[in-house]
């Protein structure tokens, strides 16, 4: 009898989490693209497999909002990003972003990422091959434009 009650309300449980985008991300969904890309630029501070999830022209746009003549890699470099009033550096904070993806097909999605205190970003995507980088991430997704705001200004 108490297992029956127990249920509903764990089955509840997870389904706020799914909705709230909370949790663990699949590998091949959008938000986990997003949530890599943004580790990979913050955390690990490296361009060059951050610049691996965007498409050319995603790359050429983050190129353009460094100083003159440098490459996705070298801005990327010098990304950040306020969370709560710190710059983002560590994979926790990362995680305690909020995620929320609107699917408008198989192939395309956006993800809006809100930092707390830090504002948003619209990160569109698009089903992609990549550019055939010796380290694509495993990812389907790339990004096709919105992460500009981790570079300007850097």
């Amino acid at each position: 009898m108490r297992t029956t009650r127990v249920l509903p309300i764990a089955l509840a449980s997870v389904l706020t989490l799914a909705v709230t985008g909370c949790g663990d991300f699949k590998k091949d969904e959008p938000q986990t693209a997003v949530r890599d890309f943004i580790s990979e630029a913050l955390v690990q501070e490296n361009g060059q497999r951050a610049c691996d999830y965007l498409t050319q022209d995603a790359q050429n746009a983050i190129a353009r909002t460094g100083v003159a003549g440098e490459k996705c890699r070298e801005s990327m470099e010098r990304a950040n990003w306020v969370y709560d009033g710190e710059a983002i550096g560590e994979t926790a904070q990362v995680k305690d972003l909020d995620y929320a993806t609107e699917q408008s097909s198989d192939t395309e999605a956006v993800v809006t990422v809100k930092a707390k205190g830090g504002g948003t970003m619209r990160v569109t995507l698009k089903h992609d091959e990549g550019l055939g980088n010796l380290y694509e991430p495993v990812t389907p997704w790339r990004i096709t434009g919105g992460v500009e705001p981790l570079t300007k200004g850097s």
